[in-house]
């Protein structure tokens, strides 16, 4: 799987001794997260909205837009790694979204990485250093005509992410980004049929959660700072970030190819 990775410095082994904390846990990714972690041995502390049953893992209710509960969990747990991977979707034209889906998915998407980022870092600081890896989207450069809200949270988690990053790496917390395109994801595949979702889908294939995970994963034991994957869509999303008037004349042919992408999913899925 091609990508993009930036910014090397020490890496953080992820082995035995991790203790880790994955929020989202029940998603597709999340599953990849935990996944990467079993193989390499770490204890894995899974968080999701709602209680789910996964093989091997201690699994705790978590609403990461509570600070408070973030900050009792990550005081408990006193994890090494730490990655904020809820996330919501929240397709929609912008006029018609409604404004309870725009301040769910701002609360899950950016304030909870905000709170998971700074509850893992407080207890990391002072348990001798860890890594926390906070996942973007390509989506975090690239404007999303469709998915408007979800791009400006992941605008929002890359300049978190970069701007503390100087911050907690004086406290020995290392960050990492991950940008991904659109993953074969529950959270995907339920917007098959939604026309407003399909921007993702434009790439011609969905990647896969655990190739994705592991990618996430590498990016913490290498100590980079961000990667983006796959590669090709990555420089375009680069681009699209710093011209966006491309969007404007490049949007309907992606948004037709996403649009048949989306079909063709939704026909394998129905053929199950």
């Amino acid at each position: 799987m091609s990508n993009i990775s930036k910014g090397a410095e020490k890496g953080t082994p992820i082995g035995e001794n991790t203790v880790a904390v994955v929020t989202g846990a029940s998603g597709g990714l999340g599953r990849g997260f935990i996944k990467a972690l079993k193989k390499r041995g770490a204890t894995i502390i899974a968080t999701d909205i709602k209680i789910d049953e996964i093989e091997g893992v201690t699994f705790h209710v978590l609403d990461v837009t509570k600070h408070d509960a973030v900050q009792a969990l990550a005081k408990k747990i006193k994890p090494n790694l730490w990655i904020n991977n809820a996330g919501l979707l929240g397709a929609g034209e912008c006029l018609s979204i409604p404004q309870e889906t725009i301040e769910s998915v701002i609360s899950v998407n950016l304030l909870g990485v905000v709170n998971g980022t700074r509850c893992a870092a407080e207890v990391m600081a002072e348990n001798g250093g860890g890594a926390i890896l906070n996942v973007g989207s390509l989506a975090s450069y690239a404007p999303t005509p469709g998915l408007s809200i979800y791009s400006a949270t992941k605008f929002g988690v890359r300049g978190y992410t970069f701007a503390v990053l100087s911050e907690l790496r004086e406290r020995g917390v290392k960050l990492s980004l991950l940008c991904p395109d659109g993953i074969l994801t529950p959270m995907l595949e339920a917007e098959v049929d939604n026309p407003a979702a399909a921007m993702p889908f434009s790439g011609g294939k969905l990647l896969d959660p655990f190739e994705v995970s592991e990618f996430g994963v590498r990016l913490v034991e290498q100590g980079k700072i961000y990667g983006m994957v796959p590669f090709q869509r990555g420089i375009l999303s680069r681009i699209a970030g710093e011209f966006p008037g491309l969007v404007m004349k490049t949007g309907k042919s992606l948004f037709n190819q996403g649009v048949k992408v989306q079909q063709r999913y939704s026909e394998q899925l129905k053929s199950k």
